[in-house]
Order: C-alpha cells, then structure tokens, then sequence
C-alpha cells in the first residue's frame, strides 16, 4: 500500500524506505495511555509478553512469536542502559509488526535500513524519551540523547516536538 505524502503527514526515510510516523506514534501514545507507564519491562509484563534474559553472544536481543504466544530476548551481558533500549525496541517489533519475522538486534543490525528496525528504533526513542530533559533546556538531541542512556546514530528517530 502507498501512502499519499500531504502536509500532515510526517515521514521518514532513507533511500525511498519511508515510515509513516503518525500511525507509529499513535500506537505508542496509545501504549504509554493504556499502560499509565513508559517502562518497556512493564507494559510487556500487562501485555503478557514473555521477557528472557540470556546468553546471546554478540546478539542484542529479538522478538519471536510461537503460535500466539510472544516472546523478547534480551543479552543478559547488556548494560542496564542497552537492555531498556532493546525491549523498547523489540516491544516495537511486538506491537508494530507481530506478525512479521524480524531480525536479531545487533550491533550490526541497530543501524539497518531495512523499514521494520527503523519503526522499532523509532518506536523505542519515543518510548524512552519521556520530556524529563525539557527542564534542563538541553540544546541538541545528542545531549537529549546522552541524557537518556541511547546512542548517538539515533538521532534521526527523535520526534521533531521533543
């Protein structure tokens, strides 16, 4: 399906893969209302969504789904940091794409062009920036982004209102 692009829609999008970030940020806003939380630990708990910790390697964390039971993954070799970043991002996977077969998360994969880990990146930015920092008038979004734990290459995800 092709979306239309009129001026009330924002979208992303690197080499014509664009997202339609309304309908994500719907969802979200929707998930944090549901929930009354932003705790990406918590709201898969309400959810039902199993969370295991293990040994992974070199793997950040993936979603998986067995029959209509949902599944994340995390590293337990993670920093506490990094670990709240990759249940964002694989909630992202359960909500936006439960269907869908997605690929581990990875340090290779974090930055993936692919449409799907960008939604789940988007998701999980928005997820984790709560506006805490707007008291402190940070000026860039690296500091935005410092100031929650996330990485730097993640600064396309950040919401143009935050």
């Amino acid at each position: 399906m092709k979306l239309k692009k009129d001026s009330h829609q924002k979208n992303i999008g690197i080499n014509g893969n664009f997202m339609y970030l309304p309908h994500i940020h719907k969802k979200l806003n929707s998930i944090i209302h549901t929930h009354e939380s932003r705790d990406p630990f918590k709201i898969a708990k309400d959810k039902r969504i199993f969370i295991l910790e293990e040994e992974l390697g070199e793997i950040f964390g993936y979603y998986n789904r067995i029959k209509r039971i949902q599944f994340i993954h995390i590293n337990t070799s993670l920093s506490e940091d990094l670990k709240l970043f990759v249940c964002s991002h694989e909630l992202g996977h359960c909500i936006c794409h439960s269907n869908e077969n997605t690929p581990q998360l990875s340090s290779m994969s974090i930055t993936s062009e692919m449409k799907v880990e960008k939604e789940a990146n988007y998701f999980a930015t928005n997820l984790i920036i709560d506006g805490r920092h707007k008291e402190l008038q940070l000026p860039t979004k690296y500091e935005i982004l410092d100031y929650y734990g996330l990485p730097w290459y993640l600064d396309r995800y950040i919401y143009s209102r935050i």
